[in-house]
Formats: C-alpha cells, structure tokens, sequence
C-alpha cells in the first residue's frame, strides 16, 4: 500500500503531538522525494504548528515564508501560539497583523496578543 496525502498528514500529526521533530522533518521530505506527494496547505500547517510547539519559532516562520501558497489564517495562527507559548513578541506581532490582513474580525488574535 502506498501512502497518499491523507496517510501522511496523519503521520506528520501524530509526530506533532508527540514531539517528534526530526521524524517530522524526515517524513515531510519523503513524501516529496520518495512519493512525489506534494504538501498541501494542510501539510505546511502542521509542520509549522509541531516546529513552534518544539520552540522552533524561527523555523516555523521560514516555513510560512517559503510555501509556494499563500499561507492562511490557521497557519498564521499556528506561529501565533507558538510566539506565545515561547515569548517571541516581535513575531508575534507579525503573525498577528497577518492574521488581521486576512481576517480583520477576528478578535481571538487580541487575546493571544495579551
């Protein structure tokens, strides 16, 4: 049986909520080199919100600015979170006025500025 996409966003989720990063980095090159399968929206999303759970703010960020789609207001929140989860201010702001350019209602965004 060959992994799909699905197969893979569900193995790059578990490895999110397992801390398990460098498996992460691992399956989400493979499925690009060994499986020709490239990531959606979906995909880039996880690997942002497992890098910034692991504290890899920076790198979660290079992600966002290298997608070749526009990244959405759930990518843009997943950075969020991880700027607050580890004190990036800077980042946060940026991630929070994304958010806003792409959602101007969206008041959930002030809270996580707090």
């Amino acid at each position: 049986i060959q992994p799909d996409e699905i197969t893979y966003l569900g193995v790059l989720s578990a490895c999110n909520h397992s801390g398990m990063v460098d498996q992460a980095r691992n399956f989400f090159a493979k499925m690009r080199s060994d499986q020709r399968i490239e990531p959606s929206l979906a995909h880039y999303g996880c690997m942002v919100d497992l890098l910034g759970r692991a504290g890899l703010v920076k790198e979660a960020y290079e992600i966002v600015k290298n997608m070749p789609m526009n990244p959405n207001s759930i990518v843009w929140g997943a950075l969020l979170g991880a700027c607050r989860l580890h004190n990036d201010e800077p980042m946060a702001e940026l991630a929070a006025k994304k958010i806003l350019e792409l959602e101007p209602d969206n008041g959930a965004v002030y809270s996580l500025l707090c």
